[in-house]
């Protein structure tokens, strides 16, 4: 899955869990551009690295 050196990939599914997000919600910003992804075959992967590039970018909250 993942490393620790941050490398890896996650499938969708983990990815959801590891954002604490649902899979229609990753599919949103999949098809939005806002999350990028790799397909390998049939799969679709999140790079970690497009993972926290996903997070970096939303706004952030009021506090």
């Amino acid at each position: 899955m993942t490393e620790e050196n941050g490398h890896g990939a996650l499938s969708v599914l983990q990815f959801c869990k590891w954002a604490g997000i649902g899979r229609s919600l990753a599919y949103k910003e999949i098809e939005s551009g806002q999350l990028k992804i790799k397909k390998v075959g049939r799969r679709t992967l999140v790079t970690m690295d497009a993972a926290r590039d996903w997070l970096h970018a939303l706004p952030g909250g009021a506090g």
